[in-house]
C-alpha cells in the first residue's frame, strides 16, 4: 500500500468515525427527548400550585402554577410571524401585574390579516384575573433577528423574538426573567398548545438516519472504486 492509499484509508476512517458518532449522538438525543416529553406531560397534568409571582424563577419550570393579577391592557405585544396549521398569525404576550412582580404571559395564537397594516383584534379583561400556566424561558429565534423598536411609539407592538433587555426597554419596567405559558384549559387565552422548547424526537431520529446513510454510502462508494481498480 503506497502513501496515497494510506491517506485515503485514513480519511475514510476519520469521516466514518465522525459521521457514525453524529448518528449515535442524534439517536441518543432522540431517546432522551422522548423521556423529556414524558416528564413534561406528567408535569402539566399536575394540579396547579398557587405561589407568589416573585418566586416563579426559583421553580425552574418544574411546576404548573396559578397566578392572580391584572392584565396591562395598554402595553401588549404581538410575537410576529407565527404559523399555525399553515396560517399566518401572532402570539399575544400580555403583562400580568401582581403585587409581587410583573409577569409576561403567553396567551396563545391569533390569526393575522392579509394586510400587514391591519392588526388582529382580541379581548383582554379589564378586571382581576386568575390564570394557570407553565413557567418557561423566553423563546428564541433559530436565526438572530433585529429591528425591534425601543422605545415603542405605538401599542400594541409587533416584535421579533425580543430578548429580556428589549422587553424591559420597550415596556419601561422590569419583568421576571421568563414567561408564563398558559395551559390549554386556562381562561383568557387563545389557540395554544403546550410545547417543550426543542426539536421533536422524530427529527433527531431522522438526522440519525441521515448520518448513518451517509456513512453507509461512503463505504459503498469505496467498495465500488476498489472493485473497479481490481478489474
Amino acid at each position: 500500500m503506497n502513501l496515497r492509499h494510506l491517506l485515503v484509508a485514513l480519511l475514510v476512517i476519520v469521516l466514518s468515525a465522525i459521521m457514525g458518532s453524529a448518528a449515535v449522538w442524534q439517536y441518543c438525543r432522540g431517546v432522551d427527548r422522548i423521556a423529556e416529553l414524558e416528564r413534561f406531560r406528567d408535569l402539566i397534568r399536575q394540579t396547579p400550585r398557587r405561589i407568589p409571582a416573585a418566586d416563579l424563577p426559583a421553580t425552574k419550570g418544574e411546576l404548573v402554577v396559578r397566578l392572580s393579577g391584572r392584565f396591562d391592557l395598554e402595553h401588549q405585544i404581538l410575537l410576529d410571524n407565527q404559523i399555525r396549521d399553515g396560517q399566518f398569525g401572532y402570539r399575544v404576550w400580555t403583562v400580568l401585574r401582581s403585587e409581587q412582580a410583573n409577569v409576561l404571559v403567553d396567551r396563545g395564537w391569533v390569526a393575522g390579516s392579509s394586510s400587514r397594516d391591519v392588526l388582529p383584534a382580541w379581548q383582554t379583561p379589564d378586571r382581576p384575573v386568575e390564570v394557570t400556566g407553565h413557567w418557561r424561558p423566553l423563546p428564541q429565534a433559530g436565526i438572530a433577528t433585529h429591528g425591534n423598536p425601543c422605545p415603542v411609539a405605538r401599542w400594541p407592538v409587533r416584535l421579533h423574538y425580543p430578548s429580556a433587555e428589549t422587553l424591559a426597554c420597550a415596556l419601561d419596567r422590569s419583568l421576571l426573567p421568563g414567561m408564563l405559558q398558559l395551559l390549554p384549559d386556562s381562561p383568557h387565552g387563545f389557540a395554544r398548545d403546550i410545547e417543550l422548547p426543542g426539536l421533536p424526537p422524530e427529527r433527531h431520529f431522522a438526522y440519525a438516519g441521515q448520518w448513518a446513510g451517509l456513512t453507509l454510502a461512503l463505504w459503498v462508494l469505496i467498495w465500488i472504486v476498489w472493485r473497479r481498480r481490481e478489474r
